[in-house]
């Protein structure tokens, strides 16, 4: 009898995960909505789950998260791409390479099947998140270079360095010089 209930109680543990993945993917649309009080952190982890679980869905998942809303930030859009990322690591490399190839107009056939390009293409076309694309494309290049010094993410030398972002423009200011002191009080 204890064996018994021994291997109900293993299978249960087992099969708990497995659920519980299944409903992130049907539950993600009603979390990501604007009003359903789901904080970015709680998406973000369920996001990673269910891209976990189905790697070769990553680029759907995106879509599907970022459509229930009207407009994304900055910040919320790189952490619900990033949880993408994080979840499928050889995802990153694609993206990176996605990035350096839709920004640059070359159209290598390997390159543009990818998932890493679906996802940019996603990121970049998307009126939600059309308006932040570029700020959180550069950060992801950013942080899978700070990554590659430290550990190594998988993302090649040459995919880093196809991607150039551009240069941000700063005002020009003209600066009044101090006048000379007038007494030796001063």
């Amino acid at each position: 009898m204890k064996k018994v209930l021994s291997m109900i109680l293993l299978a249960g543990v087992l099969a708990g995960p497995v659920y519980s993945a299944d409903v992130n993917v049907s539950s993600l649309a009603a979390m990501a909505q604007k009003n359903s009080g789901v904080s970015i952190d709680k998406l973000s982890l369920a996001v990673y789950d269910a891209v976990k679980a189905q790697p070769d869905k990553a680029a759907d998942i995106f879509r599907s998260v970022m459509s229930q809303r009207s407009s994304w930030n900055v910040t919320e859009t790189y952490a619900v791409l990033r949880s993408v990322l994080l979840a499928s690591p050889s995802l990153e490399a694609s993206f990176v390479e996605g990035i350096a190839s839709y920004q640059g107009g070359s159209y290598d056939a390997s390159v543009v099947t990818s998932s890493g390009y679906q996802l940019v293409t996603a990121l970049f076309t998307m009126s939600q998140t059309q308006s932040v694309a570029a700020a959180v494309a550069q950060g992801v290049v950013g942080s899978a270079v700070s990554g590659r010094a430290s550990a190594g993410n998988g993302v090649s030398q040459s995919a880093l360095e196809a991607y150039v972002p551009e240069a941000p423009v700063a005002p020009e200011y003209s600066v009044t010089p101090t006048p000379p002191p007038t007494s030796a009080n001063n």
